[in-house]
């Protein structure tokens, strides 16, 4: 048991009393280090690193790292209190890789994570005017699948997320953490050459499946709601398959291949009906996807520069929807 030191009248307050190498040594645990590693990497005595252990837990008020597991895990304590030590670390680092530019007069970087296909969609033109408008600026775009992105965003490594956020898959303490704003409704498009044999006759899921495939990863949202697609129907699913997270490679691998088709977000199948000349399947029922839209922290204050920028995409979005791709066609959507 963790023994609680008398509260004074005025008790100084956890911030006050918390130390940088503790909150290290909490984020070390949640990496999977013992006592003996944290030693190593802090550069102290293991007898010291013991010390602070029981200086943090005074100071908590509740142990912080379970003695009786192998090596040293984190309580329940400990790990309601990690992604705080993340994100504080995190502001830190940000904050010494940034001082150059501060003393020089420049403007931190703005820390952006976004799937590659929303990315090269959604943000390339306002990031590229608010860069015109915010000179000396900078900005850092993280690709990744959703589940990655969230976690970078809840250990304070981003900024914001632009892309998708499955509330139902979600555990309460991630939607007590973040705020998400939508921005779009979203479904899975099929995209094909215009010289596919029978393009016109395909609407249906099942008459795609003799055709060759090229999809986002195993992990992507994509994937995931094909499969649950597939099952629903009682279809197995598609044995030739070349996965990419890459909306340009789908692009020019579905140019240069009529008769296959590609399985993507409907901002990318948008992206590649314009510049690449290709065509939407009117494929029925809509398979649904999460929400595109802008998830922050609740415990982030956003600042003048990422406000500017976010007013940008919002913008952008209004163009986009406003956009109609060529050859689709309402359908009924699955719920």
């Amino acid at each position: 048991m963790v023994n609680k030191e008398p509260s004074p009248n005025k008790a100084p307050s956890v911030a006050r009393r918390l130390r940088l190498p503790q909150l290290q040594m909490v984020r070390m645990a949640g990496d999977g280090a013992n006592f003996r590693e944290m030693a190593q990497a802090l550069h102290v005595t293991q007898p010291a690193i013991t010390k602070m252990a029981q200086e943090l837990e005074r100071t908590l008020g509740a142990e912080v790292f379970d003695r009786s597991a192998s090596g040293r895990r984190l309580t329940a304590i400990g790990l309601a209190v990690l992604p705080h030590a993340q994100r504080s670390l995190a502001a830190l680092g940000q904050l010494e890789e940034e001082l150059p530019r501060y003393r020089d007069g420049g403007q931190p970087a703005l820390r952006i994570g976004s799937p590659s296909f929303t990315a090269a969609v959604l943000l390339a033109r306002p990031v590229a005017r608010w860069l015109q408008q915010t000179p000396g600026a900078r900005v850092q775009m993280s690709d990744g699948v959703s589940v990655q992105l969230l976690a970078a965003l809840q250990a304070g490594d981003l900024d914001c997320v632009i892309g998708s956020f499955d509330e139902g898959s979600s555990s309460d303490v991630d939607l007590a953490q973040l705020h998400f704003e939508g921005l779009y409704d979203d479904h899975v498009t099929f995209v094909v050459h215009p010289d596919t044999p029978g393009r016109t006759r395909l609407n249906k899921l099942g008459q795609l499946l003799d055709l060759p495939w090229v999809i986002p990863p195993r992990d992507s949202q994509v994937w995931k709601v094909l499969r649950q697609a597939f099952t629903a129907a009682g279809l197995a699913l598609p044995s030739g398959v070349l996965e990419t997270s890459s909306v340009q490679a789908i692009g020019a691998i579905l140019s240069e291949a009529p008769g296959t088709v590609g399985a993507m977000r409907v901002d990318a199948g948008r992206y590649l009906v314009r510049h690449d000349g290709l065509e939407m399947l009117p494929i029925t029922p809509v398979i649904k996807l999460p929400q595109i839209g802008i998830l922050r922290l609740h415990s982030a204050q956003p600042s003048v520069a990422l406000d500017s920028l976010l007013t940008l995409v919002r913008a952008e979005v209004s163009t986009l929807i406003a956009q109609r791709p060529r050859r689709a066609r309402a359908a009924t959507a699955v719920k």
